[in-house]
């Protein structure tokens, strides 16, 4: 209510005529929710930031999953009932970014947030499902309210998005009359608006990159927007979450509530990712995975049988995992076999039951989860509740993952720059942040690899690079480096595939009948069932035929 028109009131000495002569709905007794005030966007800003999160890393597990990292949905069996939630939870928790920017005219600096969250959030969503509503999305509740919003064509979408990050880097540099909140307001970045317009840009090359084979001036645009710099290039500026050990309320990491609070109901790893790790002496190895178990399986016993990985896939019985050992490590002992049972995955596609086999199978360690080192020389152990302390991170969008934008543009777009020395700093980068946040989380237990060990497995993964013989054959080298890189990052990943083909030698889905690889998400039944702009969508796109705009690889797995 708002206390002008009370106090005319009062003073008028004919009321009486005064209501009588007025129509009380003129008296604007109520705010417009869809244009709160200064002091309410300072209120909405942690809630923006909270959905502009949630809707990076909603798909995490999912798209680890479809990228051959975790067994989260890579037996592909999508639905138009599979991502109902993904959906109205992204529309809904994006209303509070659409309210700063609706409220923010004489606040450039918190319309410049808005807007960057809204570009990042909104390209990571066009990702996943192609086709959207955007330009009438949100608007519900507006003077012409719109109840069923028209969908826009992915590439129109990015467009706008691109330009979007444009205004926001104008805004941000404005200077306001409004100071951005650091206590109780912005939680990821503290009120630092430099380090806003450094994510503003570097959201603008993330969505060049991403859709440069589906832009006629999509290199080019990439390379001028990277000789133009003022992006992340340094750790400290990195957009990340950052989770505490709080437990009531709950701020601890996701994967280290689902592993450590319970019997460890976290999706089964990857074999591919925790042998190769292991087999290239990848020093982040111990940092990603907390074995819990050194018990070995014995087939013979009813119990244990039914308990085993499908398919011959139980690491300590595969004779060809053992072979490798041999080559790498030399003769196997039983100390080995007890060290690898902790090892306990699945192979990609494996889409058999689960059984009560949470104390056995493999949890997301130190990082990114906040959880366990699961060096060798840490006794395995069960995890129960309290054990850890879930302070781990999301990695949103870091200066690593521009090394590997740029490395991209290099040697695929013909970008500017030395790939080879980008790749290793890449590489050395993205080690020191894993190691060092697992020193943070679990310093009672986690050691940092020798200098010499990191070096030498630098070094091979540069020896690879120079092996290669062709641009194309070295992107596959980076970008399977980039697959051991995103661990805690599934968005990068599964768009990475999608828009190069790389890496090429991620193992097949076992499954049968072969199910094809996620071109896109399945568009959902409940968006139908209240918009009919959306039913085309849900009889006309098949997620594993149509590819976003950008996707001119189409990727296939060869069955």
């Amino acid at each position: 209510m708002k206390l002008k028109h009370i106090s005319k009131l009062i003073l008028t000495t004919g009321i009486v005529s005064v209501i009588s002569g007025c129509d009380l709905t003129d008296l604007d007794i109520n705010q417009d929710l869809n244009r709160p005030s200064v002091a309410a966007v300072k209120l909405l800003l942690p809630t923006a930031e909270s959905a502009a999160v949630n809707a990076i890393t909603s798909l995490s597990e999912n798209s680890l999953g479809f990228a051959g990292l975790l067994s989260s949905s890579d037996n592909y069996d999508l639905n138009n009932q599979s991502y109902n939630g993904t959906w109205n939870n992204f529309y809904r928790d994006m209303n509070n970014v659409e309210a700063i920017i609706n409220a923010s005219a004489n606040s450039p600096h918190y319309l410049g947030i808005a807007q960057t969250l809204k570009a990042l959030a909104m390209g990571n969503f066009v990702d996943m499902f192609g086709d959207a509503p955007y330009s009438e999305a949100w608007k519900g509740n507006a003077e012409t309210a719109v109840l069923t919003p028209k969908f826009d064509k992915d590439s129109e979408i990015y467009e706008a998005l691109i330009k979007l990050c444009d205004q926001a880097v104008a805004n941000l540099s404005k200077t306001s009359p409004v100071s951005v909140a650091t206590e109780g307001g912005d939680f990821l970045y503290k009120g630092s608006i430099s380090k806003w317009i450094k994510l503003a840009k570097t959201v603008k090359i993330k969505l060049l990159l991403t859709a440069r084979k589906g832009r006629a001036s999509g290199n080019a645009d990439l390379k001028a927007a990277l000789a133009a710099g003022g992006y992340i290039t340094d750790a400290a500026d990195d957009f990340i979450y950052r989770f505490s050990t709080a437990s009531a309320p709950e701020g601890r990491h996701p994967w280290f509530r689902s592993a450590y609070l319970a019997d460890n109901g976290f999706s089964y790893p990857s074999h591919q990712l925790m042998t190769e790790m292991l087999f290239n002496k990848d020093p982040r190895l111990d940092f990603y995975f907390y074995r819990q178990t050194d018990k070995i399986l014995d087939p013979s016993n009813p119990t244990d049988r039914g308990t085993i990985p499908y398919g011959g896939s139980y690491l300590v019985l595969k004779p060809a995992f053992w072979e490798k050992w041999n080559q790498v490590f030399g003769k196997p002992t039983k100390a080995d076999s007890m060290y690898v049972a902790g090892f306990f995955g699945r192979d990609r596609g494996d889409n058999t039951g689960v059984p009560q086999d949470g104390a056995l199978r493999t949890a997301p360690g130190a990082y990114p989860a906040g959880g366990l080192y699961g060096g060798r020389g840490i006794a395995a152990r069960a995890l129960t509740g309290g054990r850890g302390a879930g302070n781990g991170i999301w990695p949103l969008l870091t200066s690593n993952n521009i090394k590997f934008y740029q490395i991209e543009s290099i040697l695929d777009g013909g970008g500017d720059g030395d790939a080879r020395a980008i790749f290793e700093a890449a590489i050395k980068e993205h080690i020191k942040r894993v190691v060092d946040l697992g020193l943070s989380v679990d310093a009672a237990n986690a050691k940092a690899p020798a200098s010499a060990d990191i070096d030498a497995y630098v070094n091979s993964q540069l020896a690879l690079y120079d092996a290669a013989p062709s641009n194309n054959a070295k992107l596959n080298v980076v970008m399977k480096q980039m697959w051991f890189c995103s661990w805690g990052q599934g968005i990068e990943i599964w768009n990475a595939l999608r828009r190069t083909g790389y890496p090429s030698n991620i193992n097949n889905p076992i499954i049968k009948p072969a199910r094809q690889f996620a071109l896109r998400l399945p568009y959902p039944s409940q968006e139908g069932s209240l918009n009919s702009n959306a039913n085309p969508k849900l009889t006309e796109v098949i997620f594993d035929r149509d590819p976003v705009f950008w996707d001119k690889v189409k990727l296939k797995w060869e069955f």
